[in-house]
């Protein structure tokens, strides 16, 4: 499992580093990006996850993977969580099905 984080946070990381400072993404966004970009990281997480005493059997296994992933782009130092009215800031766009749902905002630092 170690080896799939790493390849993960290392491939959010270069995603991150693409984005102009001071820009506001979403974490579909990133997802999108992983999938495209870097699909054999995003699956080895998505299996480790899955094969995982931690995962919660009764959800949707890609809401909880991406899940997963949010929490790494928190987890980096490139990016903060946008607030609004001193709240984290929750963002509507498309996931990979396509469909509109929230999800985190974050800014290039």
């Amino acid at each position: 499992m170690k080896n799939a984080i790493k390849r993960m946070k290392n491939a959010i990381q270069e995603i991150i580093e693409e984005i102009p400072q001071g820009r506001i993404f979403d974490s579909h966004y990133v997802i999108n990006k992983l999938i495209s970009e870097h699909s054999d990281v995003y699956l080895l997480f998505a299996c480790e996850l899955i094969n995982s005493q931690e995962t919660p059997k009764e959800r949707d296994v890609t809401a909880y993977v991406n899940s997963q992933i949010s929490l790494k782009i928190g987890d980096s130092d490139l990016a903060t969580r946008v607030e609004l009215d001193g709240e984290k800031a929750e963002f509507w766009s498309d996931n990979i099905r396509g469909n509109a749902n929230k999800c985190a905002g974050w800014r290039k630092k």
